[in-house]
């Protein structure tokens, strides 16, 4: 099939309160977690795209669950991942990484460092097995964390933000090193990067997060926080956390 038949804006069915959400900053990533325990095709042949150097912590639940876990990433970190059958080092679309091989493909925050997101989806239909299935997190693309985002990056300060910024309560880095260009981070966006690659059903969802408020100076936290309780925890397109399926 060379065009897309179905898309679905999918809306949680059960939204954290206001208070869970501070309660528990970390809901969006067990969803996702959840989403892939969900999936049978994650018994299969699997491909962490962007995997690093092993599992973050939020996908550490499924260490248990893979048929055979292999991956591909541009950082040289990815030779120290305990958990991979097979690994490229390098881009996903610059690897000879065997088509339909793959029953199922995710990518965990990595999406929004794409400069050709059709390339990238390309490479990711050809590699998946038919009815082979690909999952995504990422920022909205049009959540103010990611417009803030890609602002500093183009005024060239990101590094004076990675410094500012310095180093989170997990040991890393709370701003990468990565360019990061928000090009797949909408329905809008990958609907139009996905057509005609052989993509059967697209399904959108999104979660909302508080997190972002990390970024700002104790003083002004008082504006993410305030765009949350009006926007981003109330209506679906604005929550801050967008997540894809695309079924091949």
């Amino acid at each position: 099939m060379n065009a897309v038949s179905t898309f679905t804006d999918l809306v949680r069915l059960a939204t954290p309160t206001w208070d869970g959400l501070f309660a528990d900053r970390c809901g969006f990533e067990r969803e996702f977690a959840q989403l892939l325990l969900a999936t049978p095709q994650l018994r299969g042949r699997v491909l962490d795209i962007g995997c690093g150097a092993e599992l973050p912590e939020a996908l550490k639940s499924l260490r248990s669950h893979f048929g055979q876990l292999d991956g591909v990433d541009p950082d040289q970190s990815i030779v120290n991942h305990p958990l991979l059958h097979q690994r490229w080092w390098g881009t996903l679309e610059g690897r000879d990484v065997p088509p339909e091989s793959y029953d199922l493909a995710y990518a965990y925050n990595v999406v929004e460092h794409l400069p050709r997101p059709r390339r990238f989806l390309r490479k990711v239909c050809e590699v998946l097995k038919p009815g082979g299935v690909f999952y995504a997190l990422t920022p909205n693309a049009v959540h103010p964390f990611a417009v803030l985002s890609r602002a500093i990056e183009k005024a060239g300060l990101k590094t004076f933000a990675r410094q500012r910024l310095g180093v989170a309560e997990n040991g890393k880095m709370r701003v990468n090193d990565y360019p990061a260009y928000y090009r797949c981070n909408s329905p809008q966006a990958v609907r139009q990067a996905i057509q005609g690659l052989g993509f059967k059903r697209a399904t959108f969802l999104f979660h909302p997060c508080v997190q972002w408020d990390n970024y700002f100076p104790a003083w002004l936290r008082w504006a993410p926080r305030g765009y949350d309780f009006m926007f981003g925890s109330r209506f679906t397109p604005l929550m801050q956390v967008f997540m894809m399926r695309l079924e091949k």
